[in-house]
């Protein structure tokens, strides 16, 4: 868990950080005192994965040797506000900046960005600013698209809500194919069914001479050095027991200033924070991955967000429930590979689904072949994995992407 006396209160004009052996934490009190997510709704998270390169060490020459964590943070929320999400804290490593945010969650790696956010949040409106923050302050080339572009979404809850460009799939496909000349678009799952999942990714064109340097990189993925693994399980129907922990009864004031002399507020955290670190506590979720710091952040009058990340590497997880009856969601996203965490991904998942109860969830491992992940392997050769205790497995598809394999399975509460 990230340590109170390493934290360093900032207001909306001073953002300074404490320096830590190259960890930082930092908490926009303004932002995390006064928000208020009582006309909160839909839980389902938009996800975009902007690569401009396999990894740290083949960005092009022309790039600021920090890629993307060179940015100025104030540059990055300068885009989130045309998402219309805040910077609630940040921690700082080596490797990325993580980022927990008043709808989701960002993290900054050295070569590509992840994005997540959910409610009527307008992700993709945030991207001509993404790419061009990386060509206009760190180099990137101009007229070279990304390496890899990812997209994804589960089905909205209420689609009538959203605005554009997420008013419906076919809509924002059309808005990313205009910004990337070689996309493909899936829908994965059930159309019938609550729990499908939307899929778009580019990869950058190698035969275009703008594009000549994706030999180099290439040549990562033929040596069959370019490991990367995502785990995602989106949850609905929480059990409203389990749920429960996830409400508070404290009052949001109108401004940060009318908190300043409330006991609530602890000395180095806000209400939020120091609330999202006992539910962290409480649900289970900091003996996950008991290596990591993470940062949470509990909301009025409910809801919850996590940030895990690790110091010395780039593996970090994030977690996200809108717990309300009748819309009720969790999120959980993880690239912290089996070899590291000490627990397979199966295992994952079930300490994950127990946690929350819910009625139904969709699992997605997205890897690269050169990863050695036996979850993966079990489905991809037609082996389906152990039930989950206390579920049936309806769905199980697998995908060949590139040098990527897709798994999805979709699962329902077993009937008592």
């Amino acid at each position: 868990m990230v340590s109170p006396t390493s934290v360093s209160i900032s207001d909306e004009h001073n953002r300074v950080p404490v320096q830590n052996d190259e960890n930082t934490y930092t908490v926009n009190r303004d932002a995390s005192v006064t928000l208020d997510s009582t006309k909160a709704f839909e839980g389902p998270e938009k996800l975009l994965e902007v690569w401009f390169a396999p990894d740290r060490y083949h960005l092009p020459p022309s790039m600021a040797r920090d890629g993307l964590k060179s940015v100025p943070r104030e540059m990055w929320e300068d885009m989130l506000r045309l998402v219309h999400c805040k910077v609630l804290s940040f921690i700082g490593t080596a490797e990325m900046d993580a980022y927990l945010l008043s709808e989701s969650s960002m993290f900054v790696f050295p070569h590509k960005l992840i994005l997540k956010t959910c409610g009527t949040t307008t992700l993709l409106a945030g991207l001509p600013r993404l790419l061009d923050i990386a060509r206009t302050q760190t180099g990137y080339p101009a007229g070279m698209e990304p390496w890899r572009v990812f997209y994804s979404r589960k089905n909205f809850m209420f689609p009538d809500q959203q605005k554009h460009p997420h008013r419906s799939w076919k809509d924002e496909v059309k808005y990313l194919d205009a910004h990337f000349s070689n996309g493909s678009a899936y829908m994965v799952g059930r159309m019938n069914s609550d729990h499908h999942w939307y899929l778009y990714s580019a990869k950058r064109d190698a035969t275009s001479s703008v594009n000549a340097d994706s030999s180099v990189v290439n040549s990562v993925i033929a040596d069959g050095r370019f490991e990367d693994e995502t785990l995602e399980i989106i949850m609905t129907g929480l059990d409203q027991k389990k749920a429960a922990q996830f409400y508070n009864d404290r009052t949001v004031p109108e401004t940060a200033s009318d908190s300043s002399n409330s006991s609530a507020v602890s000395e180095d955290l806000d209400p939020g924070h120091v609330g999202g670190a006992e539910i962290t506590n409480k649900c289970g979720l900091a003996n996950l991955y008991p290596f990591s710091r993470i940062d949470s952040f509990s909301f009025s009058p409910c809801g919850y967000s996590a940030n895990g990340v690790t110091d010395a590497t780039h593996n970090y997880f994030t977690v996200h429930v809108t717990p309300e009856p009748g819309c009720s969601y969790a999120s959980f996203e993880s690239n912290v590979p089996s070899s590291v965490a000490g627990i397979n991904s199966l295992d994952v998942v079930s300490y994950v689904v127990g946690i929350f109860g819910p009625s139904q969830f969709s699992v997605t491992m997205f890897e690269t072949r050169a990863t050695k992940n036996s979850f993966v392997n079990a489905c991809t050769k037609g082996l389906p994995p152990s039930e989950i205790p206390g579920y049936t497995r309806v769905d199980r598809i697998v995908y060949e992407l590139d040098e990527y394999d897709l798994v999805f399975l979709a699962f329902e509460k077993t009937e008592a």
